[in-house]
């Protein structure tokens, strides 16, 4: 996917900006250029492996709206060296959100992207910047809670979810990390609305296998009654074989985390 960058080079190196039509401004641009020297953090929403903010609208900013700016870290070596190569986790999750805006299928609308690369292409750092989605739950929160007063709507929002995942593979989208915890719920008077986040490590690939499919599916953690409706819904006229596939790549990702984690535990890795 091409897209219009910016591209700006200094003495430390080569800076990258993409703006969203209807934000671009002197005042935004020389807000994003701060990015360099000071970040205004915001409210911060989550801040782990990541940063995530939510910023207030700002007339001498030029932010006309709430936004959320993701600040993606770099503190593993090996991300450090392997984002040399390949693009930031900013410029993957605004082609993803491209995509999924092109097909339908809801996301927080991309505001801005800003990344800043140094000599052999090092990556010195990188945002993403979108809309904030005023949401009232996320989906983990529910599913994961079987006293949760929505629990039971669960099953009633499958459809709708397994139609935006299809619609996603359909289109040769993989998110990569495809869980609950990656929905957000917005509830409205006639349907609930979903938006898929975290799309860092989503790819577009010409045509998917149906092993990639399945694969992409196995992060969901379901009751077997979820599985078998959202399985339905998804590949009608042969959800059954999928989802035995379905609950056999799951039973492999876990073996898979469970020797990981005994190795880190003996090496002493947390």
């Amino acid at each position: 996917m091409e897209l219009d960058y910016i591209k700006e080079k200094d003495d430390l190196g080569t800076r990258l900006i993409w703006i969203a039509e209807g934000w671009d401004g002197d005042r935004f641009r020389s807000y994003l250029d701060s990015f360099d020297r000071d970040f205004r953090a915001g409210n911060a929403i989550y801040d782990k492996r990541n940063l995530l903010t939510r910023i207030e609208p700002n007339k001498e900013l030029g932010i006309k709206e709430d936004i959320a700016v993701k600040k993606f870290k770099l503190t593993r070596t090996y991300d450090k060296l392997r984002f040399c190569f390949l693009d930031s986790k900013a410029v993957r999750s605004l082609k993803i959100a491209l995509a999924l805006e092109e097909i339908g299928v809801k996301t927080p609308s991309p505001v801005a992207v800003v990344e800043k690369r140094g000599k052999f292409n090092k990556l010195l750092y990188s945002y993403f910047i979108t809309e904030y989605v005023d949401y009232d739950y996320n989906l983990l929160d529910i599913a994961k809670d079987y006293d949760h007063s929505l629990r039971n709507k669960l099953k009633d929002w499958l459809p709708q979810i397994a139609r935006d995942v299809k619609r996603m593979h359909q289109a040769g989208v993989v998110h990569n990390d495809l869980h609950a915890g990656n929905i957000l719920v917005k509830l409205t008077e006639e349907k609930p609305e979903f938006y898929y986040i975290d799309l860092n490590r989503g790819r577009i690939k010409s045509n998917l296998s149906q092993k990639q499919r399945v694969k992409d599916l196995a992060r969901f953690k379901l009751t077997s009654e979820e599985k078998e409706i959202f399985m339905e819904y998804y590949a009608p006229q042969h959800h059954q074989e999928l989802l035995d596939l379905m609950i056999k790549q799951r039973e492999r990702r876990q073996r898979l985390r469970q020797f990981k984690k005994k190795v880190r535990s003996l090496l002493g890795v947390r």
